[in-house]
C-alpha cells in the first residue's frame, strides 16, 4: 500500500494547484484529464503486480483512494464537456442550462440514495461487498461496464468517485452561477435603459422631418456627424412612425412660401408662452 499511497499523494499535489478559474481553459482540463487517466493507469498496474495484503487495504482503496483519482476524472471530463457545449449567448440562459444540469444530478443522486446515504455516513456494515474485487459482488445491472477490468473494480467503487465528482461539480457550478450573476449586475450598469413602452408622434409627420433635419443642422447629435437615414430610423423607432421618402418631404419644406420653418417656429413661440405663463 505504500507505493499507492504515494502515487495518490503525488496526483493530489499535482492537482491542488489548479484554481477554478483555470479549469475555465480547455488546455488546462485536458491536461487533468490525461493526467488523471495516467495516475489511474499507475494505480491499476500497482494493484495487478502487488495486490493487497489484507482485505482492509483491498476495502480502504477501493472505497476511499481509487475514487480519489477516478472521481477527479469524471469532475474534469465533466466541466470539459460543459465548457464545450454551454450556451454563448446570455447570461441567463447559461445559469438556465446550469440549474438543468444540477436537477439531472439531483434525479441520480436520488436514484442512489441508499448507497450515498451509506457512504456519506461513513458506514462500513458491507464494505466487504461492495469494495471487494470478485464476481460474486459486481452489482450486474448498474455497473455492467466493471466487467472490462475485473481485478481493478468492484461493484461500488465507481459510485464513490460519481458521489467525489458529485460534489466537486456543484461547488464548480455554485461558483460559475455566482460569477454570472456578477457579470449581470456589471453589465446592467452599462447598458444604456430601454423605451419599454411605446411613444406615438402626434404632430404631423412633415413637422417631424422639419425638426430631424434642424437637429442635424445644428449638430445636436453627434455634431452633425450621422447620417440622416440612421436618424430617421432613430425617430421612427422613439415614435413608432414611418417617414416614407423624408427626402422629398425635406424639398417640400424647402420650396415653402414665407415662412419655411413653420414647425420649428410653432416650438419656439410655444416655448416662450410656456415660460410667460410659468413665471406669473
Amino acid at each position: 500500500m505504500d507505493k499507492i499511497n504515494t502515487l495518490v499523494d503525488e496526483y493530489q499535489i499535482k492537482i491542488i494547484n489548479f484554481h477554478q478559474d483555470n479549469l475555465n481553459e480547455i488546455a488546462n482540463l485536458r491536461l487533468l484529464i490525461n493526467l488523471s487517466s495516467e495516475y489511474l493507469q499507475l494505480l491499476r498496474l500497482s494493484v495487478r503486480q502487488r495486490g493487497f495484503i489484507s482485505e482492509s487495504d483491498e476495502i480502504s482503496f477501493f472505497k476511499n483512494l481509487k475514487p480519489i483519482v477516478s472521481g477527479h476524472l469524471k469532475y474534469f471530463s465533466h466541466v470539459h464537456t460543459y465548457l464545450m457545449n454551454r450556451p454563448k449567448v446570455s447570461t441567463s440562459r447559461q445559469r438556465k442550462y446550469i440549474h438543468l444540469i444540477l436537477d439531472k444530478f439531483e434525479a441520480h443522486k436520488s436514484s442512489e440514495l441508499e448507497f450515498v446515504k451509506y457512504y456519506r455516513h461513513k458506514s462500513t456494515r458491507y464494505d466487504h461487498i461492495y469494495f471487494v474485487r470478485g464476481l460474486n459482488s459486481i452489482d450486474i445491472t448498474n455497473n455492467i461496464n466493471h466487467f472490462i477490468d475485473p481485478e481493478f473494480s468492484t461493484s461500488h467503487d465507481d459510485k464513490v468517485a460519481k458521489i467525489m465528482a458529485y460534489d466537486l461539480l456543484v461547488t464548480y457550478y455554485k461558483n460559475e452561477l455566482i460569477k454570472l450573476k456578477s457579470q449581470k449586475r456589471i453589465s446592467s450598469r452599462h447598458t444604456p435603459p430601454l423605451l419599454t413602452q411605446t411613444f406615438s408622434w402626434t404632430a404631423s409627420k412633415t413637422d417631424l422631418v422639419e425638426l430631424m433635419y434642424a437637429i442635424n443642422a445644428t449638430g445636436a447629435v453627434q455634431n452633425g456627424n450621422i447620417d440622416l437615414k440612421v436618424l430617421a430610423e432613430i425617430c421612427e423607432s422613439l415614435f413608432n412612425i414611418k417617414l416614407g421618402n423624408f427626402y422629398k418631404t425635406y424639398g417640400e419644406i424647402k420650396a415653402r412660401e414665407g415662412a419655411r420653418t413653420k414647425f420649428l417656429d410653432s416650438l419656439r413661440l410655444s416655448l416662450i408662452k410656456k415660460m410667460d405663463e410659468d413665471n406669473n
